[in-house]
C-alpha cells in the first residue's frame, strides 16, 4: 500500500479511505484493466458482428492486455501476494476475468443461436480460448524469459487463436 500510495501521489490514510485493504485494492485494479475487454464484448454482442471480425476484436483486446508489461507486473504481483491472503484469488477473479468469460459465453451464445458457428458447451469453449492466448509465450513472459510479444507476435497469435476457434466450431465463412 505504501508503494502505491507514493505512486498515486496520496497519503496511505487517503488510499485506505478509498480501499479498505489491499485486496480491495487489486480488485478494482483489475476491474478497472478489464473495463476495455468488457466494453468490447458488449460492442460485439449488440451490433452481431459476423464471426470472424467478432472473435478477432475481443481477442484482440483481451491479448493486449494479458501482454502489457503493467498487466504481466500486476500479475507476478498477485500471485505472490496469494500465499499471504487466501481470499485474495478469488475476490481478484470475480472482479474481472468472471465477468470476461461470462460476457464471452453470452457472445458464443448467440452466435451458436444463429447458427454462424456450433458451439455444444459455450463456457468450455469460452475458457478455451482464452486458454489458447494465455500458453507458452504468457508464461515465458511471466517468468521473465521475453519482454511480451511485438505487434506481428500478437497479431499471429490472434489469427491463430481465432482461424483454430471457428475451424473447431464448425464456421463455413
Amino acid at each position: 500500500m505504501e508503494a502505491i500510495a507514493e505512486a498515486a501521489p496520496v497519503s496511505k490514510p487517503t488510499l485506505y479511505s478509498h480501499f479498505k485493504s489491499k485486496q480491495e485494492l487489486f480488485a478494482a485494479v483489475i476491474a478497472e484493466r478489464c473495463e476495455v475487454l468488457l466494453e468490447t464484448l458488449m460492442i460485439a454482442k449488440i451490433t452481431q458482428l459476423e464471426p470472424v471480425a467478432g472473435l478477432k476484436s475481443i481477442v484482440s483486446a483481451f491479448v493486449e492486455l494479458i501482454y502489457a508489461e503493467e498487466a504481466l507486473a500486476l500479475y507476478r504481483l498477485m500471485v505472490a501476494e496469494q500465499q499471504h491472503f487466501p481470499e485474495l484469488g478469488a475476490l481478484i477473479y470475480q472482479s474481472g476475468p468472471a465477468l470476461v468469460l461470462q460476457q464471452l459465453s453470452a457472445y458464443l451464445s448467440e452466435l451458436d443461436a444463429c447458427h454462424a458457428l456450433r458451439i455444444p458447451d459455450v463456457e468450455l469453449s469460452s475458457r478455451l480460448l482464452m486458454g489458447m492466448l494465455k500458453g507458452d509465450e504468457h508464461f515465458r513472459c511471466m517468468l521473465g524469459l521475453q519482454q511480451g510479444l511485438s505487434e506481428a507476435e500478437k497479431q499471429l497469435l490472434i489469427d491463430a487463436a481465432v482461424a483454430l476457434f471457428l475451424k473447431g466450431h464448425g464456421y463455413e465463412g
